[in-house]
């Protein structure tokens, strides 16, 4: 069987991988009540993309401070269109200005035009291991027919900017960060699995393989340069 991405927004797109296949059922993955920080479901809101007031989709991100900079964490491809994206704030929607899109790795990181007031601001830290198999992860988005929901699951595999995630993902997840037990964030999750066989040409949606693409190498000085490019108009 060969396998492919598919990422999880809300219009999907595949492309080439292959993976890991350890069985972990939506329960599982879904229960998390031992998760003793609230950082993940606090964090995380719901990015819109909208052609005038209509929806054409929708992914997650979270939303971060570091020193006095205050931003939004995403996949790349829920923000990488001709459209606006808000995010969605309580019972208003504020638009999301992005800074930083790099396409390759399907990361994206986005100022809202105001404050908000109803996700929680996390201070950003960052677990920088390399060493993450077998540890529980947890992330918290919006997947399509759940609403604001709460997952876990545990590294597979593990590289300098991805790792498999065994858990469970629907489109509309994409983009929500995945964070350690401390709260600590460890990527952005961007896709699962689809399997192709010859016996079966049909493509198998694979969502307990979830693959997360890493953010080590972002910290306070990063942020702080982009802040700075965007003022001055160089993005």
């Amino acid at each position: 069987m060969s396998y492919f991405l598919l990422l999880l927004f809300s219009c999907l797109i595949t492309y080439e991988g292959d993976e890991d296949r350890t069985a972990v059922t939506f329960e599982q993955a879904s229960t998390a009540k031992s998760f003793s920080s609230q950082t993940p479901l606090e964090s995380s809101g719901r990015i819109l993309v909208m052609k005038g007031e209509t929806i054409l989709g929708h992914g997650s991100g979270n939303y971060f401070k570091s020193g006095k900079y205050k931003f939004l964490l995403t996949a790349a491809h829920v923000v990488n269109h001709p459209y606006e994206s808000h995010i969605v704030d309580g019972e208003e929607l504020v638009r999301l200005i992005p800074i930083h899109l790099d396409l390759e790795r399907d990361l994206a990181i986005l100022v809202p035009v105001k404050e908000l007031v109803e996700i929680s601001c996390k201070s950003f830290r960052v677990n920088r291991s390399n060493d993450l198999i077998g540890k529980t992860m947890y992330y918290a988005g919006f997947p399509q027919d759940l609403g604001h929901s709460l997952f876990k699951g545990f590294v597979s595999r593990d590289s300098k900017h991805r790792m498999l995630m065994q858990s469970f993902a629907l489109p509309g997840s994409s983009g929500s960060v995945v964070f350690d037990f401390w709260g600590r964030a460890i990527g952005v999750l961007s896709a699962v699995s689809v399997g192709v066989s010859s016996v079966n040409p049909f493509p198998e949606l694979v969502e307990t393989a979830v693959h997360v693409m890493k953010i080590q190498d972002y910290n306070h000085r990063f942020i702080k340069e982009l802040f700075k490019n965007a003022q001055s108009g160089v993005l």
